[in-house]
């Protein structure tokens, strides 16, 4: 059903519209689902439950927040105030509530796709950033798009203040990372790895090296929630977690 009401409505209206107004038509259709079950902790609304996609994803109905975002919120929402936060392709529904912890000028957000409603679009092979800037970086599903992660991972080292932490997720495999670079169509890449923009499939424990390869001291964090459990979190969960310490 929420396919489907999503097909129409993609249909029915222009996309700039859509986008203007997804927030509001989320809240509308949020109504249906209000009870005392669940709660997303990023809106804070009360659910009798959540949207099940065929991914077994949990899309709350009221903010659009999926439940890998809802365990990151989980992890740093008492992590932000007086940081400076430098945010990759940030979801509309905990940007809002970054941007309820974070000074204005303090939050900058970026999509080098023009995906995610952000105010710039660094290249992170090449972020225009001063030499540590920024005390958090948020990295969700952005490293499997990248051309060259090396560079990437190096480049957000570069950024970060010294204390500074890094949240990165991907998707993930068993074994070790699957890569191509000869695998180039859409069709291909989304046979291969999983999505026709992914350059790659990581192993978390592969990502763990290179992200500790660029200087991190680096945490592999994973999560195990109850199946049916109250914010609607993933059952496992895995998370890499960046600190730079300079001595």
């Amino acid at each position: 059903m929420y396919n489907l009401a999503k097909k129409i409505i993609k249909a029915i209206l222009p996309h700039n519209v859509l986008e203007k107004q997804k927030q509001n038509l989320r809240k509308i259709n949020g109504l249906l689902y209000r009870g005392s079950k669940y709660q997303c902790n990023i809106c804070e609304v009360k659910l009798r439950k959540f949207i099940v996609l065929d991914s077994s994803n949990q899309i709350c109905p009221n903010c659009g927040s999926l439940s890998r975002t809802r365990g990151l919120w989980n992890i740093i929402q008492d992590k932000l105030q007086g940081k400076v936060v430098l945010h990759f392709s940030p979801s509309i529904s905990i940007k809002s509530a970054i941007a309820k912890k974070v000074k204005n000028n303090d939050y900058i957000t970026t999509d080098y796709s023009d995906e995610f409603d952000a105010e710039f679009s660094f290249d992170i092979e090449d972020i225009d950033l001063s030499d540590n800037s920024v005390d958090t970086i948020i990295c969700y599903h952005v490293l499997e798009h990248v051309p060259n992660d090396t560079k990437a991972l190096s480049e957000l080292h570069r950024i970060l203040k010294n204390n500074g932490t890094i949240y990165i997720q991907t998707p993930f495999k068993e074994g070790s990372t699957y890569e191509d670079p000869t695998i180039i169509e859409p069709k291909d890449r989304l046979e291969h790895f999983g999505q026709e923009d992914h350059l790659r499939l990581y192993s978390s424990s592969d990502l763990k090296k290179r992200i500790t390869s660029a200087g991190f001291d680096t945490e592999l964090l994973e999560v195990k929630n109850a199946r049916d459990n109250y914010y609607g979190l993933k059952v496992e969960d895995t998370i890499l977690i960046g600190n730079k310490y300079i001595m």
